[in-house]
């Protein structure tokens, strides 16, 4: 009997294997739901961002309907920061998930977000009453002091901030939910201040032990761009030379990278924070070191690595950069290899960029020349709103695109593009020339 019922029910097992296969699938890639109603923001653009790494992720683009409503999905499993942010002006609004749908209302007023409500979302709840318990310790420690030395202590108003005071100091933001909990230790520890050499030390160690040991919540923080460059400015606490803050930087990576283990997501997150981090006008030699580190993995690596390498490589002199494909023909082209001359010079600009208005005129005054001689250029515009781009584009003889999604144009990233403008000469079979920030860098070429 019990060899009969060991078999049924391994014959139960196997006819609903498929449905067990589908639903574990399903909760593997588990999703939820943002609903939003954003007050004086309405028919507008918002994009919908999380944190897998130091750098933001888009994962949407919305638009607001009549009444400023919106729903949007995160198509994955995720614990961490939600941003929703306008793509008019770039106002943000922050709150925490813990893979679980969210519902909330706001008003949008002088390019920021207020009045904000959930009605979903323990997290996100209890994230606000955090932020709000925040924002009333900062007047506590920060403005009630100054405040105090105007007014004698028998004034009404003193008694008044000594009351309030004490209210504030009786407030406790609940933060039992354990991502929330999570944030708060870990913000506090990128926010803490920190002026002298021992206590650089014991900073450092706590950071390292969260970049070492902690979960995914880290990832989804949004806080690990700060903590890992919290980590290396103070671990140059106490250099006096530029040879001596660039020889303790690169013994303080190496032993970061080999604690984290390069060959993880976790040490590849940490090489992507320390590519944003380090400025390459002055660290240059240094980050080509942990480049060739980077390409001579053999492992799966994150995509936001993958990233940064893509660019870099591509940017090399001598290198073809990427393709840049149109979503929309211009000029009867569909991508920047469509595009057929002796030379090429790509333009990252906006309309918004106040360095890119005052180049603009010497581009169109050097385009005459440039374009007798078989030369085109094409510019890629980071603008937002349609109306301005048309109007500054309007008397540019070349190939103008834009996408009206700021930094989230293509190329932007391929490129490697961190400021505008940013222009590119580019040979006829699309091999990089040279790298320039003026048109006049470009002309002996």
């Amino acid at each position: 009997m019990g060899f009969l019922y060991l078999i049924q029910i391994l014959y139960n097992m196997k006819k609903t294997l498929p449905i067990v296969v589908l639903l574990l699938s399903f909760f593997s890639h588990a999703q939820f739901t943002v609903t939003g109603k954003i007050d004086n923001y309405i028919n507008q653009n918002l994009t919908i961002r999380i944190f897998k790494g130091p750098s933001d992720l888009l994962i949407n683009k919305v638009l607001t309907d009549a009444n400023g409503s919106f729903t949007v999905k995160v198509p994955e499993k995720y614990s961490g920061i939600v941003r929703v942010q306008t793509l008019s002006d770039g106002a943000i609004l922050d709150f925490l998930s813990d893979n679980e749908n969210v519902d909330f209302t706001a008003q949008y007023k002088d390019h920021q977000f207020s009045e904000i409500k959930y009605f979903k979302g323990k997290t996100a709840m209890g994230f606000l009453e955090y932020q709000s318990f925040e924002n009333f310790n900062d007047l506590k420690l920060n403005v009630f002091p100054m405040i105090k030395t105007v007014y004698s202590e028998k004034d009404e108003f003193y008694q008044a901030v000594l009351k309030e005071e004490k209210r504030i100091e009786k407030l406790s933001p609940a933060t039992e939910l354990s991502l929330l909990k999570y944030y708060v230790q870990a913000n506090d520890l990128a926010n803490a201040q920190v002026d002298a050499k021992p206590a650089a030390e014991v900073h450092t160690n706590k950071i390292l032990s969260k970049l070492i040991n902690d979960n995914n919540y880290l990832e989804g923080s949004g806080l690990m761009y700060k903590l890992v460059l919290d980590y290396l400015r103070y671990s140059i606490m106490g250099a006096t030379t530029q040879e001596e803050i660039n020889s303790k930087i690169e013994t303080t990576i190496d032993d970061l990278l080999v604690k984290t283990d390069l060959e993880t997501p976790r040490g590849q997150n940490v090489l992507s924070s320390v590519f944003l981090v380090l400025p390459a006008e002055q660290f240059g030699t240094l980050l080509e070191k942990y480049y060739s580190k980077a390409n001579a993995l053999t492992c799966e690596i994150t995509d936001e690595l993958k990233t940064s390498l893509t660019a870099h490589n591509n940017m090399v002199v001598g290198n073809k950069v990427p393709d840049l494909k149109f979503k929309q023909p211009v000029k009867g082209f569909k991508s920047l290899y469509d595009v057929k001359a002796e030379k090429k010079i790509v333009i990252f600009w906006a309309s918004w960029c106040p360095a890119c208005n005052d180049e603009m005129p010497f581009v169109k005054e050097y385009y005459r020349n440039f374009k007798a001689e078989g030369g085109e250029i094409i510019s890629i515009s980071l603008d937002f709103d349609k109306a301005a781009f048309d109007e500054a584009t309007k008397d540019f003889e070349w190939i103008n695109y834009t996408e009206l999604m700021r930094w989230d144009t293509s190329g932007v990233k391929e490129f490697g593009i961190t400021s505008t403008p940013t222009l590119f000469l580019l040979d006829k079979d699309n091999k990089l020339i040279k790298k320039a920030t003026h048109i006049s860098e470009l002309v002996q070429f």
